[in-house]
């Protein structure tokens, strides 16, 4: 059986291995086309409830029961959950999408799985290890 060995933990559920962790956090920016070639730029900045996480396995595995106690917590309507990453992230979230893919790999009864695991921010407190005193 493999080993947890993962820095990443979702409502107490430690990943079983590191994923690779994309974020996507693009600004509230609009430009609007004006008469005569003008243009005015609108900035709202960031908040915190755009940043997306985008967790990959690759070939870090995941064993059966991470898979198992990740299903579960999907089939919560409307659930926030804390996570917490090697990035120096500390937040709420909800679990946008979760899509395991089972490997020949046996582990124990079953088998490994990669995942792509997306997640909605809805509370930031830490950011890169530091306090996030954003919105």
């Amino acid at each position: 059986m493999i080993k947890t060995l993962g820095k990443v933990y979702l409502d107490g559920v430690q990943f079983t291995t590191d994923p690779q962790i994309t974020r996507e956090w693009t600004p509230r920016r609009s430009r609007l086309m004006g008469i005569g070639g003008s243009t005015t730029q609108q900035d709202f900045g960031r908040f915190a409830k755009d940043m997306r996480l985008t967790l990959t396995s690759g070939q870090n595995y995941a064993n059966q029961a991470f898979v198992a106690a990740i299903e579960l917590r999907m089939q919560t309507r409307l659930a926030m959950y804390p996570y917490t990453d090697y990035q120096g992230i500390d937040a709420d979230v909800v679990i946008v999408d979760f899509q395991p893919q089972p490997t020949f790999i046996k582990d124990g009864l079953g088998v490994l799985f990669t995942y792509v695991l997306v997640l909605d921010v809805v509370a930031l407190r830490t950011l890169n290890f530091e306090t996030y005193e954003g919105a």
